[in-house]
């Protein structure tokens, strides 16, 4: 009895690791809509994880194989992600901000155009929930003076949307699982375009 529940147990656990996270275009969860799949630090073309498109093991992306500093199209440092392997203000071509996270996933978040330093942030935590939820902040440019950046995208219940909206005729994305915020801002940027 104790081998066959160890057996079942094993055979879970591999049947969960082998199951890829799914991208979809626009406000579908359609197989036909599926733009690319995610496993392991990669995202790939095709369910059967064949055709690798994008290497994203951390804080690198790449077309290739493996992502290095020299390779690297994207590099996401601090909330921002940035032009190739740069991390120069002026390359920075957005910053996250996660508005609602449980156990490091962001469940939503804004995504402010180029370089921006939130500031002032205040949160509630649900105990029960496990989840944190960003109820102020203040964006800045300069760390000092408040602005009012242009939201690139809004991400909400595995969504990604348009600007600074949650409504359907926005969405630019739905994913299924969990993403951390620079999985998520990579995503916005390079497969919502």
């Amino acid at each position: 009895m104790k081998k066959l529940l160890t057996i079942a147990l094993a055979a879970g656990f591999v049947l969960g690791c082998s199951a890829a996270e799914k991208i979809f275009k626009g406000n579908s969860k359609n197989d036909k809509d599926m733009l690319c799949c995610y496993m392991g630090g990669k995202f790939f073309a095709d369910a059967a994880r064949k055709q690798q498109i994008y290497h994203h093991p951390g804080n690198m992306v790449s077309k290739e194989a493996k992502a290095t500093l020299k390779n690297c199209i994207y590099r996401l440092t601090g909330d921002r992600i940035y032009k190739g392997s740069s991390t120069k203000k002026e390359d920075c071509i957005a910053t996250i901000l996660e508005t609602k996270t449980r156990k490091g996933d962001a469940l939503a978040a804004k995504i402010f155009e180029g370089f921006v330093v939130v500031r002032d942030v205040q949160k509630t935590y649900d105990k029960k929930t496990k989840t944190d939820t960003v109820t102020g902040y203040k964006v800045t440019a300069d760390g000092v003076n408040e602005i009012q950046p242009k939201v690139l995208f809004t991400i909400d219940n595995n969504k990604i949307f348009r600007g600074d909206s949650t409504d359907g005729k926005d969405c630019l994305l739905t994913y299924t699982g969990k993403f951390t915020a620079g999985r998520l801002l990579f995503m916005a940027i390079e497969l919502a375009k």
